[in-house]
């Protein structure tokens, strides 16, 4: 995937970061807190009415567990194929969609600004940037979950080192 990002004339790759579809991510964010709560809940019921709970905790640890599994992995395998990555380079920003294809980018010589929008919740959280670009009305925009995204960060620092932000 370097390679074809690296293909676009926007210099060597600085560095990549995941993305996240805004709706299907969250909802799974929520849903995984909710999961863990759950597992929390359980684990006190079996410590303070251990005859009532029985089998049902080991269920829920084998649910926790095996959906985080698939979250890493999903993660990993992710990574790997190129898919929903933000990548910093030299020269730019590159932007890919769920089939590791280059869905935008932008060269730093051509951004106007960066507006980022943070959406933090009890149990999810995400940064929306939009970055603005002089030849087109339509910005780059994605989504890096995490309350504390350091991709939010990587941005804005690329950003003021290309000298396209202040």
């Amino acid at each position: 995937m370097r390679t074809r990002v690296s293909g676009l004339g926007l210099g060597a790759v600085r560095g990549d970061y995941p993305l996240m579809t805004p709706a299907v991510g969250s909802t799974l964010q929520v849903l995984r807190g909710f999961l863990l709560l759950l597992w929390i809940a359980m684990v006190f019921l079996t410590i303070f009415t251990p005859d009532q709970v029985g089998l049902n905790l080991l269920w829920t640890t084998l649910v926790v567990v095996a959906v985080y599994t698939v979250k890493f992995g999903w993660r990993l395998l992710t990574a790997r194929l190129g898919m929903n990555r933000c990548y910093l380079l030299t020269d730019g920003v590159a932007v890919t969609n769920r089939f590791g294809r280059i869905r935008d980018s932008v060269a730093w010589s051509d951004v106007t600004g960066v507006q980022q929008t943070a959406v933090v919740g009890l149990v999810s959280g995400a940064h929306r940037m939009e970055i603005s670009r002089n030849r087109s009305p339509q910005p780059l925009w994605f989504v890096a979950p995490g309350a504390k995204a350091p991709l939010a960060d990587a941005v804005l620092a690329e950003g003021r080192r290309a000298g396209a932000l202040q």
